[in-house]
């Protein structure tokens, strides 16, 4: 569910440590694919802190974040390379003066603010990940980004715990996958809404229900009814909505159990939402929280990364959890 890039390194540019310059996937303006191209004069990042590491990127991923940037609806965080690239896998090449967690030739996968699409990228050491051992670099390159926007927004904003029951929307993407993998070895019950059919029977794998979100012309329900019929009225914890207009929003009201807790990621479906009534997530005590990752400092992102590895490393270099 998560495209990736990656690096074919020759000989002469891999033992060239003392360049000064790189290739780089560049962007010159607002667009499709059609805006994109392959610099080869692009200045080397250099490390900006004692605690950055350089990494030599092997592979990195295609998030929805990097299409959004490229047609210029998603601006980059202050300080963050202009290079599109929000995680990346690779070996670290270089190290600063007070990095204690890694050395030159480790094998690590990284959160980025951006400068994934290049063939260096420099990074905070703690916003990096051991590669486990029987995972490549291009599995490696599509974990980060989805895995830590999922945990972040099951255990640090929903705050989900064993025996919570997870609803999750858009259950075929990179991040719903994610989440999923994470519910059922972190919390729990998980079910999942997709945009059709034939989506239901591969998300079915990772959770104990799914539907798809197709409008039915009787109800007018798109998924409330679907999601009620299978695990029962106001069973459900937590909401992990990437959708949240288009009437979503409304249902995640219906399905919301008292004291829930509904995590906004993104507006796939629109961010207004005209019409809403909020008296059900009123008398239900609900809480909304909107999320996001990239803009975190670097000292969140460390916490963040300890965290997840505390919680779900050993599943992560097992094999039982990772990116399909």
């Amino acid at each position: 569910t998560v495209s990736v890039l990656y690096w074919a390194l020759d000989c002469a540019n891999e033992m060239a440590e003392a360049a000064t310059t790189m290739r780089a996937v560049v962007v010159s303006g607002k667009g499709g694919v059609d805006v994109m191209s392959v610099a080869t004069d692009v200045p080397r990042p250099a490390l900006s802190g004692p605690n950055d590491v350089l990494l030599r990127v092997r592979a990195t991923s295609v998030n929805r974040l990097d299409l959004m940037q490229r047609k210029g609806l998603a601006p980059v965080p202050p300080g963050a390379s202009e290079i599109l690239g929000v995680e990346a896998a690779g070996e670290v090449a270089a190290v600063g003066d007070a990095v204690s967690m890694w050395k030159p030739g480790d094998r690590v996968m990284c959160l980025l603010a951006g400068g994934g699409y290049a063939e260096y990228t420099a990074v905070h050491e703690g916003s990096c990940m051991p590669i486990p051992e029987k995972m490549s670099f291009t599995d490696a390159a599509a974990t980060s980004e989805t895995f830590l926007t999922a945990f972040q927004s099951l255990r640090i904003n929903a705050d989900a715990k064993r025996g919570d029951h997870v609803l999750i929307h858009a259950g075929a993407s990179g991040v719903g996958t994610a989440a999923a993998q994470l519910c059922k070895h972190v919390i729990g019950a998980v079910s999942v809404t997709t945009s059709s059919e034939g989506k239901v029977a591969e998300c079915a794998k990772y959770a104990d229900h799914a539907v798809s979100r197709t409008k039915d012309e009787a109800s007018g329900s798109i998924f409330a009814s679907k999601v009620a019929a299978a695990v029962g009225a106001n069973k459900i914890n937590v909401v992990i909505d990437p959708v949240f207009g288009g009437g979503y929003l409304q249902e995640d009201a219906e399905v919301i159990a008292p004291d829930g807790r509904i995590v906004v990621l993104a507006f796939m479906g629109g961010a207004a939402i005209p019409e809403f009534n909020a008296m059900s997530l009123f008398r239900k005590r609900a809480d909304i929280k909107f999320s996001t990752l990239r803009s975190q400092s670097a000292a969140y992102k460390a916490n963040l990364v300890a965290r997840f590895r505390e919680e779900a490393g050993a599943a992560l270099d097992a094999g039982t959890i990772g990116p399909v």
